[in-house]
């Protein structure tokens, strides 16, 4: 069960409140290549409520525009004489900033949320990323995840030949039995050949796909999840919609995943969380390459809010440039040092 944030001081800060915000360009170790593209360098940007708590504004290339600093300085300005959130409707990724920011300056010294995981006695199971590279390289990446325990790849699917990347997850399927085989298409694939697709995907040992077609198609979305043979995740569909039931009853997906920084919020991602958990629709949530600040407060609430899931959140070691962080990786789970 979704266990709630509270979200009243969130809305009505209870101390005088002071904002700032500051960019910082962060460098990845590796290239990260995408059905996008292959990204280098992010950019992202970190408020800082009261001399202690801190939010991160990450928006993702290709999905959501870039704030501009006068942006940042509106969306502060307006929340500081607003005295919090109430009736502000703030661009997703600043929105999870503030959110982030608030919750942490209302415990300094604390966590935002006391939880055994938040005081290094507990962990989050995650899945283990495969990024977009070479087959023999990828496959590596997959040994490489098993020999350190993880129970769940994910691979990205929509950079190499089909049936090159068919190949490849046939191969996973047959080397590691019982490991749970997730893939995320981010689009790639158009609704006449999807159906397909999923079908090959299905036989091949994939046990669910993430976004198949672009988002926006409902009418095709909604017969592809009618007649899948494989559980299909709605992701990028989730960008920018405040109509969550709507959504959920026109496509009927068997799962979603969660982007509190490109979906909304902490706040908007609880109510995309209840309204799946009401239609007996599965979610999990994904981190969206945030730094360390990023990953903690989503970490925390993932912590908080469905303790037992296995969550898609990143380990903290992209960047060569990030801030130092609390949460690191043991074996196949999140962990995190105490304050």
């Amino acid at each position: 069960m979704l266990q709630l944030i509270d979200a009243v001081t969130l809305m009505h800060f209870p101390q005088p409140l002071r904002l700032r915000w500051h960019k910082r360009v962060l460098h990845f170790k590796k290239p990260a290549a995408t059905s996008r593209g292959e990204l280098r360098e992010r950019t992202t940007f970190i408020i800082e409520a009261n001399d202690y708590g801190l939010g991160e504004c990450c928006t993702m290339p290709g999905l959501l525009p870039e704030p501009t600093p006068a942006e940042m300085d509106y969306w502060c300005s307006r929340v500081e004489q607003n005295h919090g959130l109430a009736g502000i409707e703030a661009p997703s990724p600043i929105r999870f900033g503030l959110e982030c920011a608030l919750l942490a300056a209302m415990c300094p010294g604390k966590p935002r949320w006391d939880t055994p995981f938040a005081r290094g006695k507990a962990s989050i199971p995650i899945h283990h990323l495969i990024w977009m590279d070479k087959a023999e390289t990828m496959l590596q990446a997959m040994q490489n995840g098993i020999d350190y325990g993880f129970t769940c790849l994910k691979m990205k699917v929509g950079a190499l030949p089909f049936n090159e990347e068919l190949e490849l997850l046939q191969l996973a399927h047959q080397s590691f039995p019982g490991v749970e085989i997730r893939v995320d298409a981010n689009g790639a694939f158009t609704p006449e050949e999807a159906e397909e697709k999923l079908g090959q995907l299905a036989q091949a040992g994939v046990c669910s796909i993430e976004q198949p077609i672009r988002p926006g198609q409902w009418k095709e979305m909604a017969r592809l999840c009618r007649n899948t043979p494989l559980p299909i995740a709605l992701d990028e569909e989730l960008i920018a919609r405040k109509d969550a039931a709507q959504l959920l009853d026109a496509v009927c997906p068997q799962a979603i995943v969660i982007k509190p920084s490109l979906h909304g919020g902490l706040l908007a991602a609880q109510n995309w969380a209840l309204e799946a958990e009401s239609r007996g629709i599965r979610w999990w949530v994904n981190s969206a390459l945030e730094c360390n600040i990023g990953l903690t407060a989503l970490a925390e609430w993932c912590a908080y809010a469905a303790p037992d899931s296995m969550q898609g959140l990143g380990t903290g070691t992209l960047f060569a440039d990030d801030v130092p962080g609390r949460v690191y990786l043991e074996g196949n789970a999140l962990q995190m040092k105490p304050i």
